[in-house]
This record gives C-alpha cells, structure tokens and sequence, in this order.
C-alpha cells in the first residue's frame, strides 16, 4: 500500500512542501497539486518528451520520475521561464520564428531547448538537433523550431540552477546510504524493489504490471553514482547515468564502445535519468549499454547484507528479464579492465534513428600493434534471448585482420538467433548482423 510521504523541493525558485503517496509521479504532483499544467501527459513512457522540465539544470520527462525522487531538488517548468510580463528569449524566438504549434508538445521543446543552451550557449545546429532528440512535435516538422532555438541563442544567458530546498528527513523509501538500502532489502527482499532513474520500471507502472508503492530510490546513494579508477580496473556504480557515461573521459579511453551506446539511449531526457546499473536490471535483450559492456570484458558487482559477489555479464543475465539476482541482492557497480589503447565502435538498426528500441546492435572492440590486432570483442544484442559475444567472429578479426571479415560475418550469421516480431523479421535482422559488423569493424580499423 503507497504510504504518504513529505517532499520539500523548489519549483521555479520557489519552496515547495507537499505531501504525497509514493507512488505519484513527479507529473501528477505539478499538475494536479501544484497547478502547473504547462507539463502534459503525452505517451506516458518517455518518448515524446510532452512533460519535460528541469530538475537540477537537466531535462528530464516528469512522467519517469516519481515525486519523491525530487526531494531536495530545484525543479524548474514552462511557467518559471517567463519574468512577469516579459517572455523568456526561446519563447520569444518560437513565436518569431514560428515555432508554435499547439501546447502539447511546445512546452516540453522550449525547456529542452533551455537545457541544451545551458549546456552549450553557442550550440551548432547539430547539437540543437541532439537537444531536442527525445522531443516529439505532432503538428509540424522541426525545421522551425530549430530555427527558433538557434534564433534565441545569441539571447539566452546559461544561468545556473536554483539553489536547492532544503532535504527533508530521509524516508523509508529513499535509503541515504548503501548500508541502509541493502538492510531494506535483507528485511523487505519480498516486498519491495530498488529503482534508480525508472525510465523503463516506471512505464510499467502506468501499465499496472508493477506497483509503484513497492519501491524504493537508489539514485542518490553516494557509493553508487561515482566512477571512479582502482588499480587495473575502472569502477563504474550502478547509479551512473547515461548522460555521465557519455562525459566520461575516462570510459571513452578505457571503454570506447560504451559512452557510443549511451549516445544513442532515447533522448536527452531518458540519458539524464536512466541508470547503467538499471539497464542491466531490466535484463532486455536489446539493452543498448550491454553489448559495449560485453566487448568490455566486463564484471558485475552485487551485494547483499551477508555476501558480495562478482558475476560475468553472461552469468548475471539469464534470460528476458531474468536475472540471477536474489531477491536481496542489489547491483552495485560494474568493473572494466583499463586497456591502454583500445579502440571501440558501437552500432545498432531501429525503427528510425532515434526513440527506438534496437532491432540489432553490435558492440566492437579492439586493440593494434603495429597496424594488427592483438585483441578482439564482438557482442551483439537483440538477435537471440540474451545478449552475446562471437568467440569465432573474433578469432579470426584477431588472426587476420580485415583480411577475415568475410569468414567473421559467416560466424556471426551462424552464431545470431533472431526472432520474428512487430518491429522486425528474424532474416532481416540475422543479414543486418553480418552488416553492422562490417561496418563497426572497419570504424575500428581506421581508428
């Protein structure tokens, strides 16, 4: 049963007090408690980005955040843009530009728009492209609006966030420390269920296949969100987002493939809140990050109270959502091996470019010795009920180069376990898989 709980955050820069069940969503806290209906209800999953505002400074979809998980945040909507009676430089240059459409979608683009010029004030018409990416607009095409956001540029000031309210008293169902979070879990283990950005539990939510008051939030738990280095290894906590992967200076040296498929993770909404620690969880066969993290040779850390275990990706994931996790048991972090030198390439197919689920995905990566390769790893994902490295497609990329990428695309083709479904045949998808590896491994080869 969803218990009440206290929230103090700031909306628009003003402190806010409410108490709410834990099992509203950030959304239905603005809207219907708050009366601030610029954020709307659109897919209700995390694609159109209908309800985007700020949180912190980053756009993110208000319909994949429960409103607990605001506490003590500065929480910023369409209605905070304007001062008085002047409108914000960006609602100026839709409205000049012609960037209006209806109110559905038009709030949640002027606030990633926002975003995106907080991040970088002199954006290219690319980067307004990418800031835009997890927006849907239902009218019209997009040429305008991005014509308005790179209008307003030259006007708007990236400013730094409001200062967060202060943080109530830690709940039951946010844990400040991993200590706390693991003994909910030994004691509650058949009761509840962690959550970090819920991108795709919540989803499930709204679909009623999981109860929202069962969980509780990870994602602010310090010893999950770092990474960090330690000795031959990086250390990754499960808490990282896509968005801080992607930043990673260190993952794009150590890791290259990985921070490439965060970059293709919904939008910037979705990579703000999603979780690597989640997306292992979720256990999908088309998990973006999983591949990489396969080509990465990568390692599982899992804790519970009583014990800590280290697990192969392959032994972790067991199957569509199954995991090998018990019921007490928490994802903690994942470990790479540092490998000076390495070069990564990470490519997938969808039902369009962006806001989809991959149809097949590759993961490849290598090293060169004096223009050969001394290491190897191909992983493929969405073609067979996990995802999975090609020990033969590997030796032979490692024996002979591009000279065997005829031999490998063969063992790939004979490796790959398709299926038929609503997005995709298996035979389409099984010809692509030859395909993207040779593509990706030529983007390798040439460095």
């Amino acid at each position: 049963m969803a218990e009440t709980i206290p929230v103090a955050f700031s909306v628009n820069g003003r402190p806010v007090r409410v108490s709410t069940r834990s099992d509203r969503r950030l959304l239905d806290v603005l809207r219907d408690e708050l009366r601030l209906t610029g954020a709307k209800e659109g897919c209700g999953k995390g694609e159109c980005g209908s309800c985007s505002v700020l949180v912190d400074g980053q756009v993110v979809d208000s319909c994949l955040m429960l409103a607990y998980q605001a506490d003590g945040t500065a929480v910023e909507t369409i209605e905070g843009l304007r001062d008085g009676a002047t409108l914000h430089p960006l609602q100026d240059a839709f409205i000049e530009k012609g960037g209006v459409q209806c109110g559905i979608c038009i709030p949640g683009m002027v606030i990633a728009a926002k975003a995106t010029l907080a991040a970088r004030p002199q954006a290219s018409y690319e980067e307004i492209r990418q800031g835009l990416a997890g927006n849907l607009c239902r009218c019209t095409g997009y040429t305008k609006i991005f014509e308005a956001v790179a209008h307003a540029a030259p006007r708007v000031v990236a400013a730094a966030p409001p200062a967060p309210a202060p943080r109530s008293a830690p709940s039951f169902y946010r844990p400040p420390s991993l200590e706390e979070a693991l003994e909910i879990l030994a004691q509650r283990a058949s009761e509840v269920r962690p959550i970090a950005g819920g991108t795709d539990v919540l989803v499930r939510v709204k679909d009623g296949a999981v109860d929202a008051g069962t969980l509780f939030d990870v994602s602010s738990i310090p010893e999950l969100r770092a990474i960090e280095e330690e000795n031959a290894f990086l250390r990754i906590g499960a808490a990282v987002t896509h968005t801080q992967i992607m930043a990673s200076p260190l993952l794009a040296r150590f890791a290259p493939a990985l921070p490439r498929a965060c970059a293709v993770i919904g939008g910037p909404q979705i990579r703000n809140r999603g979780t690597l620690g989640g997306n292992l969880a979720n256990a999908s066969p088309a998990a973006d990050t999983v591949p990489a993290l396969f080509a990465a040779d990568a390692t599982v850390e899992v804790w519970s109270v009583s014990e800590r275990r280290e697990l192969k990706l392959a032994e972790l994931v067991t199957g569509p959502r199954k995991t090998a996790l018990q019921p007490d048991e928490l994802i903690v972090a994942v470990k790479i091996p540092k490998r000076p030198g390495l070069r990564g390439a990470f490519l997938r197919l969808g039902q369009r470019q962006a806001q989809a689920i991959s149809k097949v995905s590759v993961a490849v990566q290598a090293i060169f010795e004096d223009g050969k390769p001394s290491f190897v790893r191909v992983a493929y994902g969405a073609v067979a009920p996990t995802v999975i490295r090609i020990p033969d497609a590997e030796a032979l990329l490692l024996a002979r180069g591009s000279d065997a990428l005829p031999e490998a695309r063969e063992a790939v083709l004979d490796a790959v376990r398709p299926i038929d479904d609503i997005r995709s045949n298996s035979e389409y998808r099984r010809l692509m898989s030859g395909v993207l590896l040779d593509r990706a491994w030529r983007q390798v080869a040439a460095g």
